[in-house]
């Protein structure tokens, strides 16, 4: 489980045998409280280490020890349900940046006291004693942040997934954290960036700007913003871009074709190339993901536009392609979508708005419509006509 050899435990008594055998006891104050297995590398040496140090009180133990993540995980504990799912199959396929992430949200909860008035710390907090009010309260010392929040849970989910099917045996029956729900209310996600609010962005900005390129690329390409930061001569092969999406890269890599649209062509001739990116910083380096995704937002904010981020203009362009009665396996092409039920939530609206808007032209309420205004009547209509709704329909 883990290299003991290289870890100072503390309370353990070495000696060697008439036989020259190492042998290994458990010590507090000068008095021995049994013998411990002679593999210091086991599994049962652990096992048994732990058996003694969580079945006494230790003298000198003092407030600030309690308060300290043991370097060796304590069976039984919250701690050692962390260390299964951080050796598991599920953690150690993720992406690097994601593990690391992970591990992060995994470290600042092991810290967490239980109360505000109990310094304990849930890193010690024995696995049967973790409830969903547990899973709760380490869910909602986030609330302020509601995406940091249903991180902690997502994390927690599969922490205790883990723990139900670890090997030899499971160290949880039931994946509690399945109880909780997630604190935020499910939305659409981000906005979907409109035409006049790309026309607003683009007259704000000036369309030789640094600002207006980043919009270009993706309203015509629709990548995603870890793929803008990337995204450079490199990646064109005549009159496409090739290249593998950073989504995923590891797990289930997708390289995507996107032919270059003729206005994106233009956009691109009218800024040199400086090195292996388009898009630079002030500095003349290339952006990183969060930078570029941080900037883009502010390019928006700076257009009156705060709702807005680089996501919007990707969900932007598949609502337009939809729209345009592009099929599924095109915008499947396009964005790299894999299961079908993306592209198929972008061609469902397109189909019912327009199924809506032949709609209206059916409605006829018969001689009580003679009671209200007619063009006839010269009356000035801004609103759709029966007319204006017949030949957009066409």
């Amino acid at each position: 489980m883990n290299d003991l050899a290289n870890i100072k435990l503390p309370y353990i008594e070495k000696n060697i045998s008439r036989h020259k055998r190492d042998r290994y006891y458990f010590r507090v104050d000068g008095k021995r409280m049994g013998r411990l297995p002679d593999n210091p590398e086991s599994q049962e040496f652990t096992d048994k280490y732990w058996q003694f140090r969580n079945g006494i009180v230790l003298p000198h133990q003092t407030s600030a020890e309690t308060q300290t993540v043991p370097l060796v995980a304590r069976p039984g504990t919250f701690h050692f349900l962390c260390a299964n799912y951080l050796k598991s199959e599920a953690y150690q396929s993720l992406d690097s940046t994601t593990r690391g992430k992970r591990r992060s949200i995994i470290d600042s909860m092991l810290l967490e006291h239980l109360t505000p008035e109990d310094a304990r710390i849930y890193a010690l907090m024995p696995i049967s004693a973790i409830t969903a009010e547990a899973i709760k309260t380490l869910r909602d010392r986030k609330q302020q942040a509601p995406f940091a929040a249903d991180e902690r849970l997502k994390v927690l989910r599969q922490i205790f997934e883990a723990g139900k099917t670890a090997k030899p045996h499971p160290l949880v029956q039931q994946n509690i954290a399945k109880l909780v729900e997630s604190f935020r209310k499910k939305t659409d996600g981000h906005a979907t960036v409109r035409d006049d609010e790309i026309r607003q962005y683009i007259q704000h900005h000036g369309t030789t700007s640094k600002a207006v390129l980043a919009l270009s690329i993706l309203m015509y390409t629709g990548v995603r913003v870890s793929d803008l930061a990337l995204l450079g001569p490199q990646h064109r092969r005549g009159d496409s871009f090739v290249f593998r999406v950073f989504k995923n890269r590891n797990r289930h890599p997708v390289t995507l074709t996107i032919l270059i649209h003729p206005i994106l062509e233009a956009v691109l001739a009218m800024h040199p190339i400086k090195g292996m990116a388009y898009l630079h910083t002030e500095f003349g380096k290339p952006f990183s993901i969060k930078g570029l995704g941080n900037r883009v937002s502010d390019w928006f904010t700076q257009a009156h536009l705060p709702h807005l981020t680089a996501h919007s203009v990707r969900k932007g362009l598949a609502t337009n392609m939809a729209e345009n009665e592009a099929t599924d396996h095109m915008l499947e092409g396009m964005f790299g979508w894999s299961d079908g039920k993306t592209s198929k939530i972008y061609t469902r609206n397109a189909r019912r708005s327009k199924l809506a808007r032949q709609a209206v032209s059916k409605i006829d309420w018969g001689e009580i419509g003679n009671d209200l205004p007619h063009p006839s009547d010269g009356v000035e209509i801004s609103a759709a006509t029966p007319e204006k709704i017949s030949n957009n329909i066409k």
